[in-house]
């Protein structure tokens, strides 16, 4: 395959520029300046459209701990923040073929008990094991651990806003 000489011939004109030399003052400058360089004042920005301060929902993180070596334990009572519907409590353990269960648990008004809003089991071997409730509308919660052998369990309480 032969090259050809244009492409020399465009890198060469690219060198040679049109503007002349002599130009001064900012109002120059400005004219010189790509569009995109130009400052775009702030009524017209991207995203500027007052509704754009509003934070994004994401889980948040309401307790972090590490509990044990147990075979059975639980959390101590946590408040649901306010407007918050979609909560979780995410575990884990490590090692010897065990299993981890979990209880997400609600207690009731006026001393009627304890409820259990979700229940949720997996292996022990380090991934993450989630029991999530949607719509949740009591104002106290606490979680509930079981696992077959002696083992330490990492927890979560997470709430999505």
């Amino acid at each position: 395959m032969k090259l050809t000489p244009r492409v020399s011939a465009v890198v060469a004109a690219a060198a040679f520029s049109l503007v002349p030399a002599v130009t001064t003052g900012p109002a120059a400058a400005a004219a010189l300046a790509p569009a995109a360089a130009q400052p775009v004042p702030a009524a017209h920005a991207e995203g500027s459209t007052g509704a754009g301060a509003a934070a994004r929902a994401q889980w948040r993180t309401q307790r972090h701990e590490a509990l044990g070596p147990f075979r059975s334990g639980d959390t101590g009572l946590w408040k649901r923040p306010s407007g918050v519907r979609v909560m979780q409590v995410k575990a884990r353990c490590w090692g010897n073929n065990a299993r981890l269960y979990i209880s997400l648990m609600f207690l009731r008004k006026w001393g009627a008990g304890d409820g259990v809003a979700k229940n949720a089991q997996g292996p022990c071997n380090g991934k993450y094991i989630y029991a999530r409730i949607h719509n949740a509308g009591h104002s106290k919660y606490y979680a509930s651990f079981s696992v077959t052998k002696k083992h330490t369990v990492e927890y979560w309480v997470q709430n999505y806003k």
